[in-house]
C-alpha cells in the first residue's frame, strides 16, 4: 500500500485513487453498519504552497472518490473548506516522532459556526496521528462532538 500511496502523491498516478478507495469503502460500510455515519467528510488540507508544487491534495481526491462510491442512501457529504492549513509545515514524514506534534501544532484553522455534530476527517497515511489529532482538536474546539479519523494506511 505504501508504494501505491507514494505513486499517487509523488508520481501523480491519480488513476490509482479509486481502486485503493474501494476496500476502504467496504471497511467503512462494515464499521458504520450499526453506527451513524458522519454528516460530512473533511479531507486533511494541504497548505496552498504545497498544492501549488504538487498540483493536488491527495486526501481531497480520496474523499471525492469515497463520496462518489457511497450508496446514495448514506447522508454523508464532502466539505473540504471546513479545515484549512494556514501555516506551511515541514513534511511530517521527514521528522522524528517527537518533533511531529510541535511541527503541526496550530497549523489548522476551522470555519466558525459549522453546525455539524459528527464529522470524519480523512488522510492518506496515519503514522503518529499528530496531523489528524491536531485537526480533530481544532474541530472539537469549534463545537464538533465526534470526529472519526479515516485513512488508507497506518504505518508503525
Amino acid at each position: 500500500m505504501n508504494h501505491i500511496i507514494q505513486n499517487i502523491k509523488y508520481g501523480q498516478h491519480l488513476e490509482l485513487i479509486q481502486p485503493v478507495a474501494r476496500p476502504l469503502i467496504e471497511v467503512l460500510r462494515s464499521h458504520y453498519s450499526e453506527r451513524s455515519w458522519p454528516e460530512v467528510i473533511i479531507p486533511i488540507p494541504l497548505h496552498k504552497k504545497k498544492i501549488r508544487v504538487r498540483g493536488f491534495n491527495q486526501s481531497l481526491l480520496l474523499a471525492k472518490a469515497i463520496i462518489r462510491m457511497l450508496p446514495k442512501d448514506i447522508p454523508c457529504s464532502l466539505r473540504p473548506g471546513i479545515v484549512t492549513k494556514h501555516r506551511n509545515t515541514l513534511p511530517q514524514q521527514s521528522l522524528p516522532a517527537r518533533a511531529r506534534h510541535k511541527n503541526i501544532q496550530g497549523a489548522f484553522t476551522v470555519e466558525k459556526n459549522i453546525g455539524y455534530k459528527h464529522v470524519a476527517i480523512i488522510d492518506d497515511v496515519v503514522t503518529t496521528a499528530e496531523t489528524a489529532n491536531e485537526a480533530s482538536r481544532e474541530l472539537k474546539r469549534n463545537g464538533i462532538e465526534q470526529v472519526d479519523i479515516w485513512c488508507l494506511a497506518r504505518t508503525p
